[in-house]
């Protein structure tokens, strides 16, 4: 657990809300043709990802780098783009989460950060970023939870990119970084319950919280304009309850589609593609 400073937690009104994913708590991402109940809540959260229901011990994909900006004066909170490794099902869900995220109010900075979340209760009283609580045990200090990136993807140019992947082995959920083992959350923090044994459920993909007023999700521009434009994952794989590997079988969900869009998935031979597609849009209020 790191040291918290007082200008981070100024930064929230309150300690529940430092840990909380977002300003509401967090969200269970809905499944299509799913009725959500209205929300009370200030804000919304807002999405394009892929899902595949399979029973897992994680997964993999490499996630291209963007900092959409994320403007606060209107109500904007954040935009990311993730891995979530699910299990359980209502009160009792359970995730271990990865990616990147422009988050200004938590972070203070517009550029996106590294980050890793987890909830024991969907999201109602457990979870916490990164090292905020006594949950990630970090065994390599070559990685920042928190800290921004040395560069970002650029519209039409360079893509700058993350591997990450999720194994749960020997009773923890390790995570590796580029090609680095950076630590574990020990299955102890899931209370006995799924994620303690497997993961049920894969999701990889894009979301933004705000209230009237959504940011643009990774570089801003529709999933139909494809490589060096739109936010991408790629070399996307689970592994099976016995730890082989398998190239995911992807379902897409544009639950916002005014706002954020898939395109995909799609399959390539091509060395470190496999799997892939792209998600993203302008964000905007028609969401």
């Amino acid at each position: 657990m790191r040291r918290i400073t007082l200008e981070e937690l100024h930064r929230f009104e309150t300690l529940q809300r430092f840990f909380a994913k977002s300003p509401d708590g967090g969200s269970h991402i809905p499944m299509p043709n799913e009725a959500i109940p209205p929300s009370a809540a200030t804000v919304a959260h807002k999405y394009a990802y892929t899902y595949q229901w399979v029973d897992n011990l994680g997964g993999n994909s490499a996630l291209n780098l963007w900092k959409p900006y994320v403007n606060r004066k209107l109500g904007e909170v954040f935009s990311l783009s993730q891995q979530w490794y699910i299990g359980g099902s209502g009160s009792n869900e359970h995730t271990a989460e990865v990616g990147w995220q422009n988050f200004s109010a938590k972070y203070g900075s517009e550029n996106s950060t590294l980050f890793i979340y987890w909830t024991a209760d969907a999201y109602r009283s457990t979870g916490s970023y990164n090292l905020d609580c006594a949950a990630f045990v970090q065994t390599n200090n070559n990685w920042h939870f928190g800290g921004r990136f040395s560069s970002y993807s650029t519209l039409g140019g360079t893509q700058k990119e993350i591997q990450i992947q999720y194994y749960f082995h020997n009773g923890n959920w390790w995570l590796a970084l580029g090609g680095q083992w950076v630590g574990y959350y020990p299955a102890s923090i899931y209370r006995g319950g799924q994620l303690s044994r497997n993961a049920q459920l894969i999701e990889y993909g894009g979301e933004t919280v705000g209230s009237t007023v959504w940011p643009p999700m990774g570089s801003g521009d529709w999933a139909n304009q494809g490589f060096a434009y739109a936010a991408y994952q790629r070399d996307i794989f689970y592994r099976d309850t016995t730890g082989n590997a398998y190239w995911a079988v992807l379902n897409t969900v544009q639950p916002s589609i005014g706002c954020f869009t898939d395109a995909g998935p799609y399959w390539s031979s091509t060395q470190g593609r496999g799997v892939y597609f792209y998600f993203g849009g302008p964000g905007g209020k028609s969401c």
